[in-house]
């Protein structure tokens, strides 16, 4: 019994981190369903996605289970997560490669900040805003209805969460700029 209730723990204690090693594995359905040009199928994954990431938080916070391994997977897995369909908006020409080897650039140095950092660099809020439009941007491209007016909203949503980049970068370079 003693054996049951450590391993149930243990099971609780992993939740936030089961829930973004599952949304690093629907990576590998995206990048399929991408392409053989299933949008359908993309914007279900790009929602579950977007589920897991909600619920890893929200259960890392509520149950206190913040650890240094989620702090550095769960923003990786969101990198991974919305860079690649920004990949495929690049590939149709939707989105000017310019910016999107902008995005690469910070989440990439960003990414090897975190793991010099104790307590793996927790996204900031605004670093959360700017994942968070970048996501709805994505819904937006991918969503199975009328495209027309609504590209015209994800491209402002993307273009938000390219100029949140910005400024985010700058703010992370200032917390770290004793190591650079």
């Amino acid at each position: 019994l003693l054996n049951k209730n450590k391993n149930i723990k243990n099971l609780k204690a992993n939740i936030p981190n089961i829930l973004t090693i599952s949304r690093l594995f629907l990576t590998f359905p995206l990048i399929i369903f991408l392409e053989i040009n299933k949008p359908n199928y993309v914007f279900a994954l790009i929602i579950l996605g977007g589920i897991t990431d909600y619920f890893d938080g929200y259960f890392a916070r509520k149950l206190n289970l913040k650890t240094k391994f989620g702090a550095i997977i769960d923003p990786l897995t969101d990198k991974i997560f919305l860079l690649i369909p920004l990949l495929w908006l690049c590939k149709i020409d939707l989105i000017p490669f310019w910016s999107l080897a902008i995005i690469l650039f910070r989440e990439l140095i960003i990414s090897v900040l975190r793991t010099t950092m104790k307590d793996g660099l927790p996204a900031s809020q605004l670093g959360k805003y700017k994942t968070s439009f970048f996501f709805i941007a994505l819904v937006i491209f991918f969503q199975p209805f009328s495209k027309d007016l609504l590209s015209i909203f994800g491209m402002i949503f993307y273009w938000l969460g390219f100029i949140l980049t910005l400024i985010t970068f700058i703010d992370y370079l200032r917390v770290k700029k004793d190591m650079i």
